[in-house]
């Protein structure tokens, strides 16, 4: 026994190498097992701390402890293997941090960076050192050990390395199990595994049940797909200006240069869910050449190679790297001499993950949306040759999504005769651009939005300014130990005063005079209205008329006449004026000066042909929320008027025009920058009296409205408050102080432990049961099938019995296996669903075709005919090559689409995606574009549910805003797009149907205030449903990744999320299976889906009563099972053989000994 002892505590094992080594491993274990258990949530993982990886690497430091003090090399190699097993294990757990790190999808923040690194450094460390130890060990036994041969089957130290090997094979093989079971959903759909197989009676015939049509197949969806682009891209161009009817260009005027790498390089749709894989890009050359135009191919080649630019994303900031005109060779601009035209093309990348840069770019006021020194060389040299006669005429298109800065184009050195914005033309817009330089295509959008002089002009960029960039962290961000999901914020310090509703009302202001308004000239910040266009042809407005419909709504009826030369159509915008009253002053109300409450197009009007419009305008233009005192929607007192105008300042100006011939004496005409036409401004109605009740009831539900926003507004929730300011109060841009309230000091936000749990930072939140909550009943056999439920109401009770049929892992990989589709349910035959992203069409499926203009060149249009042939579009490519079985894997039954954010500010990275400034506007847009997607069977998914308007910190940022910014502005296109269509007796939308009906809706990453919007049960279920009677899902964005660490499951579901963008599977919601209220809540986010389904998705066509759902096993899992048992065997086997062998030594030995 005393021999023993010595061995195995010999003196001598301490003086090993191996032994220090151990020692580096087991410390590296414990740094890295004491940084795990602090470091709580991150932004990548809600649930950071794996059980899995914690045993593991407990059970790998127990053992190296031991190997530490008793001298046996088995315990090493136990330790090692333990720690590696506990690595892959934290490996695959932050799998979504890995892939998105390594693909870039996301910006992730630098801590997250060096945080995850160092970690992963640091055990990694440990495993190396770990097995190092292990491997000295051994060889330092067989060293010393005296050898025993024992025959060839029993080499002790080959099956002592062998089953090492095998140990850390097993290792692996649970590993790859685990994250392939873990992720199966998304594995079977990225590799197109079958799971389910839809089985149809013999005598069943699938073409029977067709319940949603297919209007277009593989064979001639491209063709149709092309000429929607086109004809979107013809009416959605807008001319910015056109010097002595420089366009369209003269016959003579055929030969042209195209300036600029963007020439070369169009911007034709955005990175991010607008990156089609196979998109077929036309390249402006050929389309100007198939057109009719000569293009100086010296120039362009010279931009293919040597003059191509590296623009774009460059550590943390964009830029336009564009080449100045001094680095040009000799022979490229003398090439321009022989043209006759220069057509610039200044082109702005943007897209998901990244707003652009307000500041260090290498624009000339460090913004990347104003142009560069370079860029401006350019433009110089070219005016140059102009004055010199070697050209004539400069034309500049604008390619980007986003807003560029425009002072140049009022540089009269630049000597520029036309200007055009064309966004971001798709697939093949830029024929749309060569057709309208021709004078084929007369250009008749209007601008989206507004396009400024000094984009810092406008408030919500001022707030950049001021605060250096959207997003800062909270001033005691590092005392209260934020996350990077948590730490950061952005306030929307502009209110309701977002783009053109803050300028043309501060025009107003100072034409009357009103107090503290300062010196405010309107044309030296402004380049072009909202709604600005120009055309070949000039159109007057006549015969103005307005009426009030029996449903209280008005009817505008206006006179279009062409009286130029051109063929043409022309846009009628209707903008309202509503009164701002001694009561708006005193609780905080403010007013637009105008504001856009509808519109309508042309057909195409011939020189001196007519058509009268006529224009419906809803009676909810009139209300305005109350936040402070009656808490709902309010209809002012005073006059109301509505304007017939070619754009926003157009409108300004006909009221106070009109107002003023009325012998409002407040005006003063000399202050007015141009006269307006009194004849096209009408008082629509005049409201005698304050009224609080006429908007307080929710015209979809019957549901009364109230103040429901409270806690995302800093001036009204306990549980913030502004350090930089004495009141503690954030200071929201108002008419009552124009100069005072415009963004000029940094707010310095600070969380109070006054606000209540419900509403402060934290993620899992306790569980409040519900009084007299039950659990449900599972897995009865009722014998239903989903298809027996379609067109019955939601509320009957067949519903709950074939829910009751139902498992609770069913449902919980129902709902949290979501990944671009949604699971198919055997038991009661609801089939197998497919989603993707498409805000411009479908956007990841190799078989569609895409790509669809930007959503601003879309809504510019303002042609709701042209609205409902994108949505027709999109729907039609998604379901490309569905067979009529509907069990074609080459289809899609939904999109995540369209955009209806806001563009509030210029540099938001994701301004592509969305239509407009305005709300209604996108309203618009979008509930035509919803109807269409939908009659096809193909569910809309509008997103980000809501003030996902920038990318800065998304994963997690807390937007703070008052609550009539929000109604009015942010939530306002929303109510339009998820309130429920008006439907016939067959469940079909009715034509002309007010409200889009989307049966889906996405949810954004961001926070209100300390909420995730999805777990806010204010805007998921109070609003959203009660309000608006939403009668569709809400799913989250992606949950696994970036939303990991504020997306967390228990909120979600027991605040109206629900169904989650990720890959979870059936123990998913285990956590939670003992609480009756969130059974409750999971079985309605499941009653919602299945509603849906039915009712609403292609997926249904072919199934029939008889029609069965048979599931069946992928392959890989049959691999994997392979893989384990087989280690398994083997690995038994091989340490069989050791310890066979092990003891057969220490037989010899004493056989020896003997």
């Amino acid at each position: 026994m005393k021999k023993i002892l010595n061995k195995l505590f010999d003196k001598d094992f301490y003086k090993k190498p191996h032994f220090y080594i151990e020692i580096v491993s087991l410390v590296l274990s414990i740094v890295f097992l004491v940084i795990y258990s602090q470091s709580g949530a991150t932004q990548y993982n809600q649930n950071k701390l794996a059980s899995a990886v914690l045993t593991l690497l407990g059970i790998g430091i127990t053992f190296s402890i031991l190997s530490l003090v008793i001298n046996i090399r088995y315990l090493k190699y136990i330790a090692a293997v333990a720690t590696l097993f506990g690595f892959l294990e934290f490996f695959i757990n932050e799998v979504n941090f890995w892939s998105n790190w390594i693909i870039a999808t996301d910006p992730v923040a630098p801590e997250v960076v060096s945080y995850y690194i160092s970690q992963t450094i640091i055990y990694f460390l440990a495993v190396v050192s770990g097995f190092v130890a292990a491997a000295l060990h051994k060889r330092n036994y067989y060293k010393e050990a005296e050898k025993i041969e024992l025959g060839k089957l029993f080499k002790k130290k080959a099956w002592e390395t062998t089953s090492i090997c095998l140990a850390c094979f097993f290792a692996v093989s649970i590993v790859v199990s685990d994250v392939a079971h873990a992720k199966s959903g998304l594995l079977n759909e990225t590799f197109q595994i079958q799971t389910s197989k839809i089985v149809f009676d013999e005598n069943d015939n699938p073409e029977d049940h067709q319940y949603f049509e297919q209007k277009y197949n593989s064979s001639n969806i491209e063709d149709y797909y092309k000429a929607v682009n086109i004809a979107v891209q013809d009416e959605g161009l807008v001319l910015l200006k056109n010097e002595a009817n420089a366009l369209p260009l003269a016959e003579n005027e055929r030969s042209l240069s195209l300036v600029l790498s963007g020439s070369a390089s169009i911007f034709y749709a955005t990175h991010g869910p607008g990156a089609a894989p196979n998109i077929q890009k036309t390249r402006f050359d050929t389309a100007l050449i198939e057109t009719g135009f000569t293009v100086n191919e010296t120039l362009f080649n010279y931009y293919l190679d040597a003059g191509k630019t590296g623009r774009g994303l460059r550590s943390g900031t964009f830029y336009t790297n564009e080449k100045p005109w001094t680095s040009y060779p000799e022979n490229v601009r003398a090439s321009i001499d022989n043209t006759d035209v220069a057509v610039a093309v200044i082109t702005r990348i943007s897209g998901e993950g990244s707003d652009v840069s307000y500041i260090n770019s290498d624009g000339v006021d460090g913004s990347y949306l104003s142009l560069t020194n370079d860029e401006l060389s350019v433009l110089s040299a070219l005016a140059q040759k102009k004055a010199e006669g070697k050209i004539k005429k400069i034309v500049i298109l604008l390619n980007s999504a986003m807003q560029i800065q425009c002072d140049f184009l009022f540089n009269e050195s630049l000597n520029i005769d036309a200007a055009m914005w064309i966004g971001n033309p798709g697939c093949n817009g830029v024929y749309s651009v060569a057709k309208a330089l021709k004078g084929e295509v007369n250009p008749s959008g209007r601008l989206s939005d507004i396009f400024m002089k000094d984009n810092f002009a406008a408030p919500a960029n001022a707030y950049w300014k001021v605060n250096e960039g959207f997003s800062s962290a909270y001033a005691n961000s590092g005392e209260l130990g934020l996350t990077a999901a948590q730490k950061y914020y952005g306030v929307y310090a502009e209110g309701i005063y977002v783009g053109y509703r803050y300028f043309e009302t501060r025009y107003e202001d100072f034409v009357v005079q009103r107090s503290n308004v300062g010196n405010f000239d309107y044309d030296s910040v402004v380049a072009y209205p909202f709604g600005y266009g120009l055309s070949y042809s000039t159109f007057t407005y006549s015969d103005m008329v307005v009426s009030t419909l029996e449903d209280g709504d008005f009817q505008v009826s206006v006179k279009v006449t062409n009286t130029g030369t051109y063929p043409g159509k022309e846009t009628v915008q209707i903008y309202m004026q509503q009164p701002y009253t001694i009561y708006d002053q005193t609780f905080e109300i403010e007013k637009p000066s105008v504001e856009l409450v509808g519109f309508g197009k042309t057909k195409m009007l011939n020189a001196d042909q007519s058509e009268t419009l006529l224009i419906r305008v809803q009676e909810e233009s009139m209300r305005v929320f109350d936040a402070l005192a009656a808490k709902t929607y309010i209809l002012d007192a005073g006059d109301y008027y509505l304007t017939a105008a070619k754009d926003s300042h157009d409108a300004i100006n006909n009221i106070l025009q009109a107002r003023l011939n009325a012998g409002d004496r407040t005006i003063a005409p000399a202050n007015m920058d141009r006269v307006g036409n009194a004849s096209l401004a009408k008082v629509a109605f005049h409201n005698d009296r304050l009224n609080k009740t006429k908007f307080a009831t929710s015209e979809q539900s019957g549901e009364k409205i109230s103040s429901r926003l409270a806690f995302m507004d800093p001036n009204r929730y306990e549980g913030v408050e502004n350090s930089a300011t004495e009141d503690k109060r954030v200071t929201y841009v108002s008419r009552l102080n124009w100069k005072d309230s415009f963004p000029q000091a940094k707010t310095e936000l600070v969380l109070t432990d006054k606000g209540a749990v419900k509403y402060d930072i934290s993620i899992n939140k306790p569980i409040v049961e519900d009084e007299g909550a039950e659990m449900p009943l599972y897995g009865e056999n009722n014998g239903l099938t989903l298809l027996q439920l379609r067109h019955v109401d939601y509320d009957d009770p067949q519903w709950d019995k074939l829910l009751d049929q139902l498992t609770y892992e069913q449902i919980s990989r129902y709902l949290t296996d979501c990944f671009g589709y949604t699971t198919a349910i055997d038991s009661i035959v609801k089939p197998y669903t497919d989603e993707d992203d498409g805000p411009y069409g479908v956007s990841h499926s190799p078989y569609a075709y895409s790509s669809m203009s930007c959503a601003g060149i879309i809504a510019s249009t303002f042609n709701v005919d042209l609205y409902k042939k994108v949505g027709e579009a999109f729907a039609a490519d998604a379901r490309r090559d569905a067979d009529k079985a509907g069990i074609n894997n080459n289809k899609l039954n939904g999109l995540y689409a369209p955009g209806i954010n806001i563009h509030r500010a210029v540099f938001g990275g994701r301004a592509s995606e969305y239509f407009s400034e305005d709300p209604l506007l996108s309203a618009v847009a979008g509930v035509y574009q919803v109807q269409e997607m939908q009659k096809q069977g193909v569910i809309a998914h509008p997103k980000h549910y809501i003030l996902n308007d920038e990318e800065s910190n998304r994963n997690g940022i807390g937007i703070w805003c008052n609550e009539q910014a929000v109604r009015q502005i942010y939530l306002l296109p929303w109510e339009y797009v998820c309130s429920p269509a008006e439907l016939d007796e067959d469940w079909n939308i009715v034509e002309g149907s007010k409200y889009g009906g989307a049966h889906a809706m996405m949810t954004s990453f961001n926070r209100a205030g300390c909420l995730w919007t999805s777990a806010s049960s204010d805007l998921m279920f109070s609003i959203l449903r009660d309000e608006w009677n939403f009668d569709g899902y809400a799913i989250t964005d992606m949950a696994e990744s970036n939303g990991g660490g504020i997306m967390a499951l228990d909120d979600g579901f027991m605040n109206g999320t629900t169904c989650f963008l990720m890959s979870g599977n059936e123990s998913t919601l285990g956590p939670w299976s003992s609480s009756p209220t969130f059974n409750q809540r999971i079985r309605e986010a499941t009653k919602r889906m299945l509603y849906v389904t039915v009712n609403f998705s292609s997926a249904m066509n072919g199934i029939s009563l008889t029609t069965k759902i048979v599931t069946i096993t992928p392959w890989w899992e049959h691999v994997t099972n392979s893989l384990i048992a087989v280690s398994v065997i083997a690995l038994v086997g091989a340490t069989g053989l050791l310890i066979t062998s092990e003891i057969l030594e220490i037989l010899e030995k004493k056989k020896r000994a003997q």
